[in-house]
């Protein structure tokens, strides 16, 4: 019987451990996830360090349930929550009340999906700077036509210009989105794990902090743009990540938790026998 007992237990741990962990990345200041999130239509709740919440601008986007799939990715996952803007003005994030976001490097990642055309007379998508808006410091994503995501940097006191992202969002598809500012050398771009663009970079100084932040907008000012599409999952970083590490994360943003493997596995192996 103590022979089988370990025989059980050695297979168990092997097929634990044979089956990769995968965890996110830590140390996001900002982390928004729609199926984490007790504020529902009111605020969206940081789960980084930053802490705090981005509050409703005038409404919320509706929180919806539904599918996501990526099959270039391997994810097909039912049931999972996002948000979505039906109309104009259904955004996150008022200016003067939202988490401090100090970074010189920095990392920006999405999982969202483009539903349709533009609400207004244009359609933006988020928006990280400094207070006041178009202030020394800031990253604003915004679409450029009906599908392509472009983005303008403030840093170095003023506005500059920079090329294209090579992103684009097709209608009704989902998508991972990584775009990774190396302080002074570079901003690179991934779409769905892969490298979509690489272009030089700005210097950016972690004493003027990102605090105006705007999900489904430029800024807390352009609300009524809004972008017209869903927002599952958001992180800010301040630390430019690897291809590598944006890969972890996608790997791990359906990841089955620690305590429900083990007994998941123990009950698999158990059934064996």
């Amino acid at each position: 019987m103590r022979r089988m007992v370990f025989v059980l237990s050695a297979i168990f741990f092997l097929y634990l451990f044979s089956t990769t962990a995968w965890a996110v990345i830590p140390g996001a200041l900002l982390h928004l996830d729609a199926s984490d999130n007790p504020g529902h239509n009111k605020s969206w709740k940081n789960l980084g360090k930053a802490g705090g919440e981005l509050l409703a601008a005038d409404e919320a986007p509706v929180l919806e349930e539904g599918k996501i799939e990526i099959p270039a990715l391997g994810i097909s996952e039912a049931n999972v929550k996002y948000y979505t803007a039906k109309k104009s003005l259904q955004t996150f994030g008022v200016e003067g009340k939202n988490p401090e976001l100090p970074v010189e490097d920095w990392t920006l990642e999405f999982l969202c999906k483009r539903n349709g055309g533009l609400l207004k007379e244009e359609h933006h998508f988020a928006g990280f700077q400094n207070i006041p808006r178009e202030g020394q410091q800031g990253i604003r994503l915004w679409m450029e036509g009906e599908d392509k995501l472009g983005i303008s940097i403030h840093a170095g006191g003023g506005k500059q210009g920079v090329q294209p992202l090579n992103i684009k969002l097709d209608e009704g598809v989902w998508t991972w989105l990584a775009i990774v500012g190396t302080n002074e050398k570079s901003i690179v771009a991934y779409q769905d794990g892969k490298q979509v663009s690489k272009q030089p970079g700005f210097p950016f100084q972690k004493k003027w902090v990102l605090n105006d932040i705007s999900i489904g907008a430029n800024s807390h000012s352009e609300r009524r743009r809004t972008f017209n599409g869903s927002f599952a999952i958001i992180r800010v970083y301040d630390k430019a990540l690897t291809e590598a590490q944006i890969r972890e994360n996608i790997d791990s943003a359906f990841a089955v938790d620690v305590a429900d493997k083990l007994s998941t596995t123990w009950a698999r192996v158990k059934g064996q026998f």
